[in-house]
């Protein structure tokens, strides 16, 4: 049993996330806006879900980290429905977050791996993230099932609020299947890209992630996929962003990934690379504006058209599995787990 597995059970658990069923609070308040409480990969995956949610579902929609919810924000809406994500079940700041929302009278809505833990008991309502069973911490499953499984909630939502017809709520069902469907091929072809590049890769400490758009979201995920599996000092930036002051910092110590989507700022992306390429050092386009001459960029086409970085993360979730392999890394094991015996993340379960 080894990450690599984790990673291709995904296309298995994106199909059956197609086919669920997800709970609209029928009874209940109509659910026009969703704030969302989630921290680390499940808050990459919700705000990867956000474009789409507003968008396409016409939901407003509010991304907040836990502590900063729980310790730092004084306003409540009470009319939102609030969404808590933790994979484990048992994030503590996110269990107290749960407890102040309902405490205000909010609609509270819990998306957990298994609902046999202390946050689902907790909400009102429960959501099967869809992932199942994960045996690593470094979460890969997790992150594709819980930006399906909020994706296809706030398509549900928008099905009962009558902004979207049962047939294009079927449309998406496909496009997911869509996705889950080329994580095969995107697989097989970052392993091919891995090992023409792997000298380069490996003779690095330090990683630059940058993309727009929809990507934005998944260049944020890689990075603390590679931090966290490699591991090694990461920092993921907004395209635009990225050629203001970080560039002042650019050396050729550092590996540069650039995602790029079809439509989304990949003039710019050929720009950006064609500087660090030419001035810096290594760089990897990854996706549209990939040049096909170059053996350090990948060409990715989505075959998916709202569930594109779902395809687009699994670049970034077999690079640092191979890059963590040949460093000999212990994914089954914490760096600095022993960080438990200073600070308490997480909460049990109290007896009945």
């Amino acid at each position: 049993m080894t990450l690599m597995d984790c990673i291709e059970r995904i296309p298995v658990r994106l199909r059956e996330t197609a086919e669920r069923k997800f709970p609209t609070g029928e009874g209940q308040q109509r659910i026009d806006e969703i704030v969302i409480i989630a921290s680390g990969s499940s808050y990459n995956a919700a705000f990867t879900a956000k474009i789409f949610l507003e968008k396409v579902c016409g939901l407003k929609v509010t991304l907040i980290y836990p502590n900063i919810f729980v310790n730092y924000h004084t306003y409540i809406q009470e009319k939102a429905m609030y969404l808590f994500i933790s994979q484990g079940g048992k994030t503590r700041l996110v269990y107290e977050g749960l407890l102040l929302a309902r405490q205000a009278g909010c609609l509270t809505y819990a998306m957990t791996a298994q609902q046999d833990c202390v946050i689902a008991e907790a909400a009102d309502c429960y959501v099967d993230m869809g992932c199942g069973e994960e045996e690593y911490l470094y979460r890969t499953i997790g992150f594709s099932a819980t930006a399906a499984s909020v994706m296809l909630l706030g398509a549900s939502l928008a099905v009962a609020n009558g902004k979207l017809e049962t047939e294009e709520y079927v449309n998406l069902q496909a496009d997911l299947c869509a996705a889950a469907d080329n994580l095969e091929n995107i697989k097989n072809n970052t392993l091919e890209w891995y090992e023409r590049n792997r000298f380069s890769l490996l003779r690095r400490n330090t990683m630059l992630i940058s993309a727009a758009g929809g990507l934005w979201p998944v260049a944020q995920e890689s990075d603390i996929k590679a931090m966290e599996m490699v591991p090694m000092m990461t920092k993921s930036y907004e395209l635009e962003e990225f050629i203001h002051g970080p560039q002042n910092a650019f050396h050729d110590g550092m590996i540069f990934i650039l995602y790029s989507q079809e439509g989304e700022d990949e003039d710019k992306v050929r720009k950006i690379a064609s500087f660090l390429k030419n001035e810096i050092g290594f760089c990897a386009v990854v996706g549209a504006a990939a040049d096909e001459n170059d053996k350090k960029d990948l060409r990715l086409i989505a075959k998916s058209r709202y569930f594109a970085p779902l395809e687009f993360i699994t670049f970034m979730q077999v690079t640092a599995y191979k890059m963590a392999e040949a460093r000999g890394r212990d994914l089954s094991r914490g760096v600095n787990s022993i960080v438990s015996k200073y600070i308490q993340k997480t909460i049990e379960r109290k007896e009945k």
